[in-house]
């Protein structure tokens, strides 16, 4: 490679990566470099896509959840979950509505502590976010994958795909984990960081539809109910959500089935010494009003009050006429013509555990292109959580979901990105102004 393909200007700060994370450590840095007027540090952005922040667009449904206002760590996900604390912490909701204000984005907070801009368009947030790029004169070189970042005792090397090199003193890894891949998050970034000895510890799919067994859930699919979903992996129950269950062809969805497949992911990713895969089922509680008991003596009573109707009309007035006559087929092998009278007490009892106590097998969880966030990626263990800063290599930090950290559904996963993004961004700039490299 001749040096005729070098890039001269030094750049201070390199981002690698326009999503999230990599935005808001842009911003940071460059703030953080023109505090002082003596100083005209600059930082450059490398976005692999024609534009940065694509993935943004498609956060919230379109309406981009911005944050979680309960940053409480039960809410997060990783090897070593703490490490989340510092960046949560110094960079914290508040601060993150207060940014977003600042850039021109009104909020507002919805159900269950969720923060929206008022605009409820995911646009709106990354026009502001691109306006403040613009503003404070950040460089965004578009097009541009990044294969290798290499170490010299003047700074750092990045070497793109079309072969460009850029000098920089600092370099922040922002390369997102795996899902999404058609937006870039491909999962190419990881290797950047293995090549300074950071261990990658499997990426898996989290917030992500599950494939079960399809018995009882195809002929449903397209149906929704609200319900209770509990999570059993070899027999422990390991979390409940409630929340409206979505029926596939597939399997299972929805913002409850949604929250517990990041557990699904791990378990399945696991390599147990015997070889033998886990056991992993769902309970669903279709009646979460209503206790065990309280099931029963309903079924009784409507045994007694509709004797004359058929089955198929048994369960008229409490769940919708499919998952009905699903709930029935479970209960008993009669024909539907049959009338309710027929109901043997084993039936009734049968039926009453269907309601409350649906089991469904869990297979396995849908690609990474149906998921919503990684779990898994590259190991914290060699980072300083009040720095965002490489052990393992000085100059060199890292943020958001390329990291072994992930949020549930709710807000969480921006609020990570945000608050990672800043302080790695405020850290990069620190040290190239400590190092005297500006």
């Amino acid at each position: 490679m001749g040096m005729d393909s070098m890039q001269e200007e030094r750049i201070d700060v390199a981002v690698i990566g326009g999503g999230a994370s990599g935005m808001a450590a842009a911003i940071a840095a460059r703030r953080k470099l023109s505090e002082s007027a003596s100083v005209t540090g600059n930082v450059t952005v490398f976005e692999r896509n024609d534009r940065v922040g694509r993935k943004l667009l498609m956060t919230g449904n379109g309406r981009c959840n911005l944050t979680n206002l309960d940053t409480d760590l039960r809410h997060y996900h990783g090897n070593d979950v703490r490490f989340s604390k510092g960046a949560l912490l110094r960079y914290s909701p508040a601060e993150i509505i207060s940014f977003f204000e600042e850039l021109g984005v009104i909020c507002t907070t919805e159900e269950n502590q969720k923060v929206y801009p008022a605009s409820l368009h995911a646009a709106s947030v990354l026009d502001a976010l691109r306006l403040a790029l613009d503003e404070l004169a950040i460089d965004i070189v578009t097009d541009a994958r990044v294969v290798k970042i290499s170490r010299n005792p003047d700074g750092f090397l990045i070497t793109l795909a079309d072969s460009r090199v850029f000098r920089a003193s600092s370099v922040i890894a922002a390369c997102g984990g795996m899902c999404a891949p058609a937006t870039g998050s491909d999962g190419s970034g990881y290797k950047l960081l293995t090549d300074f000895s950071h261990t990658l510890r499997d990426p898996v799919p989290s917030i992500v539809q599950l494939k079960t067994e399809t018995g009882f859930c195809k002929p449903l699919s397209g149906n929704k109910i609200f319900g209770n979903v509990s999570l059993y992996i070899n027999g422990k129950m390991i979390r409940e959500e409630y929340g409206e269950i979505l029926f596939t062809d597939y399997g299972l969805s929805g913002p409850p089935v949604l929250q517990l497949s990041g557990y699904v992911s791990r378990a399945l990713a696991e390599r147990r010494p015997d070889g033998i895969a886990p056991s992993i089922y769902l309970l669903l509680d279709f009646m979460p009003a209503y206790s065990e008991d309280e099931v029963r003596s309903m079924m009784y009573m409507r045994k007694s009050s509709f004797a004359n109707r058929k089955l198929d009309d048994f369960l008229v007035g409490i769940f919708h006429k499919r998952l009905a006559l699903g709930l029935l087929r479970q209960a008993t092998d009669k024909q539907m013509t049959s009338r309710v009278s027929s109901l043997s007490e084993r039936e009734l009892q049968a039926l009453c555990s269907a309601c409350k106590s649906m089991r469904i097998q869990v297979l396995g969880t849908m690609p990474f292109a149906n998921a919503q966030t990684t779990a898994g990626g590259i190991s914290t263990d060699d980072f300083d959580p009040s720095t965002m800063a490489s052990a393992k290599c000085p100059g060199l930090f890292a943020c958001g979901e390329i990291l072994d950290i992930d949020g549930d559904c709710g807000g969480f996963n921006l609020q990570w990105a945000w608050s990672s993004g800043f302080l790695a961004g405020t850290s990069a700039a620190q040290y190239v102004k400590r190092e005297g490299k500006i």
